[in-house]
């Protein structure tokens, strides 16, 4: 809501009067310094959000040059005049490195009806409920209702991106969001990413690496179930306590440390923390040489579950290292999985550079070959074309030679499954390895989510939805799993659904590549054109964002801005999105200029992509054109992996 700065509102249990720079409760009233007030009544128009150290600076203290200590002083009396909690707070959360949040119901004051006899009046409520938006009644398929239900359960029980703070009932207990697996009593732990505290700051890769192998290592250990990579990165920069964290992932145990690297010596600072109290129940420092650092990640991994009271068992890939023990390959495939993380289609060419790297380094780094063989899949899918015969082949070797040196490795299955469904198209075969891939590292939410697409692809609707609702509750934090949700939900025709999913995805992580064009195709579909090119030009990625503005800008009746922009298109990336161009103007109805640039795109691949729904839409206008029949005489009718989703 909008509050006013001088009418009088109801925040929580106390009236607060702006005009008057007073808050009362019961009676009693406090005074507070004028910028307390308006700090206050800043928290209060944007009541549920996190709003800025340097947002409040901007608000209360304009034109005044003075530091955030001056905020953080001001919260504090602020804090203390409400009578609230810091360790429990009910008025206002601090989210660490982020901001402040108004916690307490905000609504306009309604005075007191004319008070007769004697003692202070009572607060009045509102006479009614603030009003809120009334959904429209439609029938929902019985997937679309699953699918509803799963992306509020997430929502909802993980209060994730948005709102980490709760109910009181909610902070004081843990709701774990995870899939129970019967008969197995398994507590879960998630390891948040360390952090860089070198004096040059330029670790942050190998801190990464470090949370990940901990991560790998951890999930090898019986009755020990671990958070997936993914939702434990999307704290990666946040500010959140430990019970914020624990009650969004749903975890018992979190365990965090520290990277410093001082010329040859790392420092590694690392510790175990129980949830529900706090308390740490193991920390370690580390002072090693960098060619001693597996050597760390084991003691710090034997800590865990010594503390923990686990047994280990011997991992069945014992004599091959998951990740190399050559130190200098160690370094460069971290810097691979940094630019591999960032999926943008500069990252994928830098990743693939590293890996060969990598490879000369340690050509027994079985991890390394299975992840170039799916870089060299994803870097085509990425630039919206087929992998050519040359990179199919390349791939295909690749994942030949990470199962030949660790045949017990999940990522070597799945990456030889994404060749066999994306270049041999042999969808049986495939299904075979994911589900190898999946009985090696169960629940493993990208495997689901390659499952979900491969059972899409090969039409089995319901079982696509189930495994992408899988993904989603195995890894609730990732915007992956959500985009994958989206696809699937789109290809069944369930339209709301998918662009719920796929909403889903940009809340997590708003920045992330090909989302927002995958929710544009959504809301095109589901009749949004307006708001299909805000989505359009919120597209990080240059090249996904220049493919879907022109067609979602004529969509939208901006005939000559989807001119403009298609003639961009067709200046940057016409050679190899010659595709899109077509669909730009078979989209228009224009079957002449679609054909010239659908055969430009025929010459150089053997079928088309598998596009989204509202793509195939308007290349059904071209059917009754002979040119158009022709021309699909000529293609292999196959069907790739989506278009707009690379993973």
């Amino acid at each position: 809501m909008t509050a006013s700065h001088h009418t009088p509102l109801k925040i929580g249990e106390w009236r607060v009067d702006p005009s008057l720079d007073e808050i009362t409760r019961e009676g009693k009233t406090v005074k507070l310094e004028p910028r307390a007030m308006r700090i206050l009544v800043c928290l209060a128009e944007h009541a549920g959000q996190v709003v800025s150290v340097e947002q409040l600076l901007d608000a209360v203290w304009k034109d005044v040059v003075v530091t955030p200590d001056s905020v953080y002083q001001a919260v504090a009396a602020l804090r203390k005049a409400l009578g609230d909690d810091t360790k429990e707070p009910a008025y206002i959360a601090n989210v660490l490195r982020r901001g402040y949040r108004l916690l307490a119901p905000v609504t306009p004051w309604v005075a007191p009806p004319p008070f007769a006899g004697t003692g202070p009046p009572s607060f009045v409520e509102p006479s009614g409920p603030p009003p809120t938006d009334v959904p429209v009644k439609r029938s929902v398929a019985p997937w679309g209702a699953w699918i509803v239900l799963a992306i509020a359960i997430v929502c909802v029980g993980g209060l994730v991106a948005r709102n980490f703070v709760g109910s009181r009932e909610a902070q004081n207990s843990l709701h774990p969001m995870k899939p129970e697996v019967p008969g197995v009593d398994a507590p879960w732990i998630v390891v948040l990413p360390f952090l860089d505290l070198s004096s040059s700051k330029d670790q942050q890769y190998f801190a990464d690496g470090l949370t990940e192998e901990l991560i790998e290592r951890l999930s090898k250990v019986p009755r020990l179930r671990v958070v997936a990579r993914t939702s434990s990165f999307y704290f990666k920069g946040r500010q959140a306590t430990v019970a914020e964290i624990a009650r969004t992932l749903g975890v018992a145990y979190l365990l965090d440390g520290s990277v410093r690297k001082s010329g040859d010596t790392l420092r590694i600072t690392s510790h175990l923390v129980r949830a529900h109290d706090g308390h740490d129940l193991w920390s370690e420092t580390y002072d090693q040489p960098i060619k001693d650092v597996f050597r760390v990640q084991d003691q710090i991994a034997g800590a865990v579950v010594q503390a923990l009271k686990l047994s280990i068992v011997t991992s069945p890939s014992q004599g091959v290292p998951i990740f190399t023990t050559n130190a200098d390959a160690h370094m460069v495939y971290l810097r691979a999985l940094a630019h591999l993380n960032n999926a943008t289609s500069s990252d994928y060419d830098a990743a693939e550079s590293e890996l060969h790297s990598v490879l000369i380094l340690d050509p027994r780094f079985a991890t390394a070959w299975a992840v170039l063989s799916m870089v060299t899949i994803w870097k085509f899918e990425d630039r919206a074309s087929n992998p050519t015969v040359e990179a199919c082949t390349r791939a295909r070797d690749t994942a030949a030679r990470a199962l030949q040196l660790d045949p017990s490795l999940s990522l070597s299955h799945r990456a030889k499954g994404i060749v066999l469904q994306t270049c041999d198209e042999n969808f049986q075969a495939a299904e075979a390895e994911f589900k190898r891939a999946l009985e090696l590292h169960p629940d493993d939410s990208l495997v689901l989510m390659s499952q979900a697409r491969l059972a899409d692809q090969m039409g089995r609707t319901e079982q696509a939805i189930k495994l992408a609702l899988q993904a989603t509750a195995a890894d609730p934090l990732n915007f992956w799993t959500f985009a994958a949700l989206g696809d699937v939900s789109l290809y069944a025709g369930h339209v709301a659904e998918a662009e719920a999913a796929y909403r889903k995805a940009v809340d997590i992580d708003s920045s992330a590549a090909f989302i927002h064009s995958s929710l544009a195709i959504a809301l095109l579909t589901n009749h949004k054109p307006a708001e299909a090119v805000a989505e359009s030009e919120r597209e990080p990625e240059p090249q996904y964002r220049a493919i879907l503005l022109p067609i979602a800008l004529d969509a939208a009746g901006r005939h000559s801005d989807g001119e403009l922009h298609l003639a961009e298109l067709k200046l940057r990336y016409g050679e190899e999105n010659a595709d899109w161009v077509g669909l730009f103007y078979a989209c228009r109805h224009d079957p002449d200029n679609a054909m010239q640039w659908l055969r430009i795109y025929a010459a150089k691949h053997t079928h088309w992509m598998r596009y989204q729904p509202y793509l195939q839409e308007c290349l059904r206008t071209l059917e009754s054109d002979p040119r158009y029949q022709l021309l699909e005489q000529q293609m292999k009718l196959a069907k790739p992996q989506v278009g707009l989703q690379p993973r």
